[in-house]
């Protein structure tokens, strides 16, 4: 499997989500980036994710108790833009900004398309081959007659963030009324997989709003952490950052904040962000004027 196989997020497409760091915190601080996530809530989870993993990385722990987590919570809260973020924070804390960087840190996402496959079986050798992508990295895959083998000592170390996003489909309880055969064959090859997982370059996030349908087993693999909808003024804050992005002025900026205070149902930063982004199309269209 080689790197234009998969969905992959390396620093330059991450720095174009997240924007520079704004400087460096020191050892053992989390960063600031151009357009951060808001909120305690956010703040927490990626301070302490991170530096789980970073420990994990950096003191070479191979099997740890702590293979990845899991992130649910309603539609549009922010799951998956955290397992980037993260994704991104790791990147600065091993170097991946360094010109001279012998080592890099990168995302892979993977939803229901990458693995659903037509045979059965296929979607059981995707995702272990995703797995292995993640271990060995591009090229080195050689159970399917792709690569060159193994990793040798002294070859650059890719760092990887696996991100299995919205797996309520991919990875069904027994008990679950729309559950099939091939969904107990997925889970046992990605238990599997997680048991196995290699902590010491490899992490792995699902986000899911439906965690009433996953497999038990999977949920007592992972540390899971729960994202509530935002506060108000959480939302008024992301509605400020993605506005600045589409230069809007303050004119439309109060507008908007005055919807999101009235708005009740206005509840999560997806619906934050259609909204500053339907005030950017009337404005630049004239749209309703």
């Amino acid at each position: 499997m080689r790197d234009g196989d998969v969905n992959l997020y390396d620093w330059e497409r991450l720095r174009g989500i997240f924007g520079d760091f704004a400087r460096d915190p020191g050892t053992g601080a989390i960063g600031t980036v151009a357009r951060e996530m808001v909120g305690e809530t956010y703040a927490r989870i990626l301070g302490e994710t991170t530096r789980l993993i970073a420990h994990q990385w950096r003191e070479h722990i191979q099997d740890s108790a702590v293979k990845g987590f899991l992130f649910h919570g309603a539609v549009g809260v922010g799951k998956t833009t955290m397992a980037k973020r993260i994704a991104y924070e790791l990147g600065r804390i091993f170097g991946t900004d360094r010109p001279d960087a012998e080592n890099d840190v990168v995302l892979v996402l993977v939803d229901g398309s990458d693995i659903a496959r037509g045979r059965y079986g296929d979607s059981e050798e995707r995702l272990a081959e995703l797995f292995e992508y993640a271990r060995e990295g591009e090229g080195h895959s050689h159970r399917y007659g792709t690569g060159h083998g193994h990793r040798h000592d002294g070859d650059a170390m890719r760092r990887t963030v696996l991100l299995f996003d919205d797996v309520e489909s991919l990875f069904m309880a027994r008990s679950a009324g729309n559950a099939r055969e091939w969904h107990f064959s997925q889970n046992s090859v990605f238990f599997h997989s997680i048991d196995e997982l290699d902590t010491s370059h490899t992490a792995v996030v699902l986000t899911t709003n439906r965690i009433d349908l996953l497999d038990e087993a999977l949920i007592d693999r992972l540390m899971p952490y729960e994202f509530g909808a935002p506060a108000r003024d959480v939302l008024l804050e992301v509605a400020g950052a993605f506005a600045a992005v589409q230069r809007l002025g303050e004119d439309d900026l109060a507008m908007i904040r005055a919807r999101i205070r009235e708005d009740a149902s206005l509840s999560t930063i997806r619906q934050v962000e259609r909204l500053v982004t339907n005030a950017y199309v009337q404005k630049v269209t004239g749209r309703g004027t």
